[in-house]
């Protein structure tokens, strides 16, 4: 019975402190990647909008510009998106993106999974760029050892030609 009751508290006292923490930093760590001055990617416009309410100069530019942007923060000069279980995503630029879709991939994880289950597994580690979709697939479809041990279609190069026979077994 004692053993019971113990098993009920620590239970109870684990469950709770741990679904009310928020990630804030991802789980791999990047090198330190230096930033061109000048060169723009995908979170210039957000990050100048977040930071300072500059908009694009075109109206439904600008409006895209201010509901995109509802879905990312930025925090300690760094861009985070707002996942859809109020996970922190740290965004990426694309020299950053194929570090880590290389990290995943064939790194400490090892495991050469396909598109699919290598996204899941980025946005899992806490990271996010708008054409993850895309970069994954293409990763994977360049991967020697992907290649190498992929499965084999079976399906044959042409189609079947019926044949036509007079009588049975002819």
């Amino acid at each position: 019975m004692e053993a019971d009751a113990l098993a009920k508290v620590a239970s109870t006292k684990g469950s709770v402190n741990e679904l009310d923490e928020v990630q804030y930093m991802p789980r791999i760590d990047l090198p330190e990647v230096q930033q061109i001055k000048g060169k723009e990617n995908w979170m210039t416009p957000i990050v100048a909008y977040l930071r300072g309410g500059r908009l694009l100069e075109e109206r439904d530019e600008a409006r895209k510009l201010r509901i995109r942007s509802a879905k990312y923060v930025l925090i300690d000069e760094v861009l985070y998106k707002i996942g859809f279980s109020r996970l922190y995503l740290r965004c990426l630029a694309p020299t950053e993106a194929n570090y880590v879709l290389k990290e995943v991939h064939e790194g400490a994880y090892e495991n050469h999974s396909r598109a699919r289950a290598l996204v899941y597994k980025v946005i899992c580690v806490g990271y996010y760029w708008p054409t993850i979709w895309a970069d994954a697939k293409a990763f994977v479809k360049v991967c020697d050892q992907c290649q190498r041990f992929s499965n084999i279609p079976r399906q044959p190069s042409e189609y079947l030609t019926p044949m036509v026979a007079s009588w049975p077994f002819a």
